[in-house]
């Protein structure tokens, strides 16, 4: 990321500017997509002496200005670092909202797994083939969404597992409960 670090009323010294640099170079950990930063550090002649500093960012990625912060204080480097730990939290908040929106749960669950991410023979085939269980159930719990010990632990749990697996199948439903009872047991 570019820090572009300017000084108004103020000659910034290499040293400000170093640790700027590097303080900045930070954010990218949050939002590794940031571009640059506009940096603007200020001395105001004001009557309270903690604001006579400002300093002032802009992130820009991806060509548009995803963040702006500002902080006063009475010395440039605590500006700086105010700003910075600001900015820091605000980006890792923003994250957390993206991140909460990407997985929507029902009722605190999580969503399906995606086909794809299972290879085969997927866990819940080995588990089950060491029990006995036959392919054509193993296949049938496939079709019905039930890819995951967790989820055929859930449904036994629940008492869902035959309304799931439809009528037909109440033997075999039995030798799943009896199954997830047995792996309980020896856990």
């Amino acid at each position: 990321m570019h820090v572009l670090l300017t000084g108004k009323n103020i000659v910034l010294s290499d040293a400000v500017e170093q640790d700027a640099r590097r303080k900045f170079q930070r954010l990218v950990r949050h939002r590794p997509d940031l571009e640059r930063a506009d940096v603007e550090l200020t001395r105001q002649p004001t009557r309270d002496i903690q604001d006579h500093y400002v300093c002032q960012a802009n992130l820009i990625a991806e060509g548009r200005l995803v963040l702006r912060g500002e902080e006063r204080a009475a010395d440039p480097l605590v500006a700086i670092d105010a700003l910075v730990d600001m900015l820091e939290r605000r980006l890792q908040r923003q994250h957390e909202k993206i991140e909460s929106r990407r997985r929507p749960t029902f009722q605190g669950h999580l969503p399906p797994t995606p086909p794809e991410a299972f290879g085969h023979p997927s866990p819940l085939e080995k588990v089950l083939a060491d029990f006995d269980v036959d392919a054509a159930t193993i296949a049938h719990l496939e079709e019905r969404g039930i890819r995951t010990m967790e989820q055929l632990r859930a449904l036994v749990d629940t008492d869902r597992l035959a309304e799931r697996l439809g009528t037909g199948w109440e033997h075999q439903t039995r030798d799943l409960v009896e199954v997830i009872e047995k792996l309980r047991l020896s856990s």
